[in-house]
């Protein structure tokens, strides 16, 4: 990879790569913020399962991480730090997302990624027979209170009693029944997600090393170097895609695909 020397915009290419892979990665939300590095999200999710409160959140893997580590990120984003190899290349950490430290301990798994959590009722599908899952057993204020004033309201959820899947990273969590044992229709979610942003898988940084390597190729292009052949006359081939099929394949392990 080139230094700035001789290369003056590689910073930004480098960049603009990473973006494409967090975009083509689909580690954005819907208002175009995420990362394949440590990152905040704020998600609502409707429960598909009207038994129980088990969901899946988008964005995995769920981490948590302590004031120390979101300290010396949010440091390291408005500084240099040291780092062995004395690369000025590496003398900025790019990837402080705004990342914010969990301070909530459940007795599943210690230290919970799961910085805040809301649930509401509402009414359950047409194919229940009852107005509301719990109708059978008792009248609960909230459902009256959603009959004669509207939508129901966000109620708060003990997230220290929320149980979070962080040994196979399936992204599953479990959310406790709220009032008179109700399940609820709706949860709003604030949870922590991603990688490392000074220790990434290698798969990861060398799709971002080829992809730097074919914005070079094409001068900050959107297509990628194929083919170069030099017999007389040159003749050089380009891909369709700036993601090349070697890139694409090592970047698939960390594909999301989220409907909205």
């Amino acid at each position: 990879m080139p230094d700035q020397a001789s290369q003056s915009n590689i910073l930004s290419l480098v960049d603009s790569a990473s973006t494409l892979i967090d975009q083509y990665c689909g580690r954005t939300d819907g208002t175009g913020q995420g990362s394949l590095v440590y990152t905040t999200y704020s998600e609502r999710i409707l429960l598909q399962s009207a038994s129980r409160n088990i969901v899946r959140v988008s964005f995995k893997p769920m981490v948590a991480l302590d004031a120390t580590t979101v300290n010396n990120l949010q440091a390291s984003a408005n500084a240099p730090f040291t780092n062995p190899t004395g690369d000025p290349l590496l003398g900025t950490n790019w990837y402080w997302t705004g990342c914010q430290a969990s301070t909530i301990v459940t007795a599943s798994v210690g230290l919970s990624p799961i910085l805040g959590c809301s649930g509401r009722y509402g009414y359950a599908r047409r194919n229940a027979a009852q107005i509301y899952p719990d109708l059978a057993y008792g009248m609960n204020p909230l459902m009256i209170a959603a009959f004669f004033g509207g939508p129901p309201n966000w109620t708060p959820v003990d997230v220290s009693q929320i149980d979070v899947d962080l040994q196979t990273q399936s992204g599953e969590i479990w959310v406790p029944a709220g009032l008179y044992m109700s399940q609820y229709t709706e949860l709003m979610i604030i949870y922590t997600s991603g990688y490392d942003p000074l220790n990434m898988p290698p798969a990861i940084k060398q799709a971002c090393a080829a992809l730097t390597r074919n914005y070079l190729s094409r001068g900050g292009g959107v297509t990628g170097l194929k083919s170069l052949t030099a017999a007389g006359s040159v003749n050089v081939g380009f891909t369709e895609e700036l993601i090349d099929p070697t890139t694409a394949r090592m970047l698939q392990p960390y594909m999301n695909i989220i409907a909205y």
